[in-house]
């Protein structure tokens, strides 16, 4: 068995986002980044719009001793900004919709490395809205991951043609 990345999916869910949101005649995102590069820059100085992954944990959907199927919970975090005043959201809300719609597409059903199933949407948190006049809207996915402990985490998930019940072989 190789070596198991916990959270291989996010490389991939990035690139799915640059490849949809920084790509072709489309293209509108200035920046695709992950959590690390959003903690680093001073909210003032960030460029936007942009979309930054965020892992938000895990979930165990059902588990054994010797079997596990778990469920990780991404965030695709769309931030825009405009010189609205305060915390008015009309105008970011606007301005974001096309944006938010966009990366709910690319990654809606996307595979990502390291995942059993495909990325299904699951409730988001509400919308936030900072007084330096940045709206952050997440998009949230969950995509599920199989691990056994005799075969080490499950790549393809059972199908109509070959279903498999839980627990997994």
């Amino acid at each position: 068995m190789g070596e198991w990345n916990f959270h291989a999916a996010e490389a991939g869910i990035v690139e799915q986002l640059k490849a949809r949101c920084q790509s072709g005649p489309d293209a509108w995102a200035r920046a695709v980044e992950t959590r690390d590069v959003l903690a680093t820059v001073a909210e003032e100085m960030q460029v936007v719009p942009a979309v930054y992954v965020v892992y938000d944990g895990y979930a165990v959907l059902d588990a054994d001793e010797q079997r596990a199927l778990l469920a990780h919970r991404w965030l695709a975090v769309v931030a825009v900004s405009d010189a609205s005043q305060g915390r008015e959201a009309t105008a970011r809300n606007q301005k974001a919709g096309p944006y938010v719609a966009d990366v709910f597409a690319a990654l809606h059903g996307y595979l990502p490395p390291g995942s059993t199933g495909a990325l299904v949407p699951a409730q988001p948190p509400r919308p936030y809205f900072s007084e330096a006049r940045f709206a952050y809207y997440a998009v949230a996915f969950t995509s599920e991951v199989f691990h056994s402990t005799r075969s080490g985490p499950g790549i393809i998930r059972p199908t109509l043609d070959t279903p498999a019940a839980f627990p997994h072989p």
